[in-house]
Parts: C-alpha cells; sequence; structure tokens
C-alpha cells in the first residue's frame, strides 16, 4: 500500500514536472515564432545569440524549480529567460524600438525576478525581498520615461530639483521597516510569554 502511494507521488511529481517543462517550451516557441511570422522581419545572427540565452535561462528555470529550489538559481533562469526574450524581440527590429531606448526594462525584470524567486522559496512575501524588487520595478520604470522621451525634461535637471524625494522615500521605507520589525519582535515575546506561563502552570 505505502509502495503504491509512493508510485503514484512519483507519477504526479513526473507529470507536474512535464507540465512546468511544457510551459516553458511554449512560451519559447510561441516567442520564435510570433517574430518569425511576422512581416519585414530582419533575422542577424545576434538575434540566435539572445536566443540561446533565453532557451538557457528556460532550462535553468525548470532545473531550479524541480530541483534544487534556490533563489539565486531561479533568479538568474528566469533573469536570463525574460532578457534573452526582449533582447531577441528587440534585434529582429519586431518592435520600433532599440536597446538604448528599452534597457531600463531589464532592471524592472530584475525586480520581477527577484521577487518571484523569493516567493517561491519563502512562499510568503518578505519585506527583505519586496523592498528591493518593488525599488528597482520602480527606479526602472522611472527610467522607462526618460528612454522613451514620455519625460522631455532633461534627467539632471528634474534630478536636481526633485531629489530630496529619494531622502522621503528611503525615510519611509526605514519607518516602515522598524514597524515591520517591532511587530515581529512583539509576536515573539508574546509566544515566549506564553511558553513561560505554561512551564509556571506545569
Amino acid at each position: 500500500m505505502a509502495e503504491q502511494q509512493n508510485l503514484n507521488k512519483q507519477n504526479q511529481k513526473t507529470s507536474f514536472n512535464l507540465l512546468l517543462g511544457t510551459g516553458i517550451a511554449c512560451v519559447l516557441l510561441g516567442f520564435v515564432l510570433l517574430v518569425a511570422l511576422a512581416v519585414d522581419i530582419e533575422l542577424k545572427p545576434s538575434a540566435f545569440r539572445h536566443l540561446f540565452w533565453a532557451v538557457l535561462g528556460g532550462g535553468l528555470l525548470f532545473v531550479s524549480l524541480v530541483k534544487l529550489q534556490r533563489k539565486s538559481m531561479i533568479f538568474t533562469g528566469l533573469f536570463l529567460l525574460m532578457n534573452g526574450i526582449l533582447f531577441f524581440v528587440i534585434d529582429t527590429k519586431f518592435i520600433p524600438y532599440s536597446l538604448d531606448a528599452l534597457w531600463p526594462i531589464t532592471v524592472i525584470i530584475g525586480g520581477f525576478a527577484l521577487f518571484v524567486s523569493g516567493f517561491y522559496v519563502n512562499r510568503s512575501i518578505r519585506t527583505s525581498q519586496l523592498i528591493p524588487s518593488v525599488s528597482l520595478v520602480l527606479l526602472g520604470v522611472f527610467c522607462l520615461l526618460f528612454s522613451l522621451d514620455i519625460i522631455e525634461e532633461p534627467f539632471l535637471q528634474l534630478a536636481g530639483r526633485w531629489w530630496p524625494l529619494v531622502l522621503i522615500a528611503a525615510g519611509f521605507c526605514l519607518v516602515v521597516l522598524f514597524f515591520v520589525w517591532n511587530a515581529s519582535k512583539i509576536q515573539l515575546e508574546d509566544v515566549e510569554d506564553d511558553f513561560t506561563d505554561l512551564d509556571d502552570i506545569n
């Protein structure tokens, strides 16, 4: 009976792994076919080099999710996969923007990959992971506004007027961290007090 249960669990695990691998392969193949079937697409050798990094990232992501389950490996796999696809799409001129305009997206991808890897391994949202992730995403979005000329004012001129906002944001984050850590400390102290009361009763 126990042997049958173990066999069923192994089969279920294999099915889930197959599902994950198929999903990653479909994402990669879908992007390649989407670009290949588009009109007036210029394929350069460098585009396939970027595709190689995307495939490498997909393989690394699959192995890290199935076996290793380390944050650094999941982050690296997801980062390579998404950036490889991004650079492939840019290099084939599938979208009318160059890397000079879209480079902040790599920063956004870094923040996203950091959040996903931490959440998957820890099974919860931790402040130590959330704040750097959100900061990277916001920084990428901010830089993207300038690189796409959505904000036409020069960056140095804007930064010279609004740089105190960085101090405000940093101070706000420190205050939030204080309350979060203080709340967790209070909860731990309450648990210790409960155990002490039980010991006194016994």
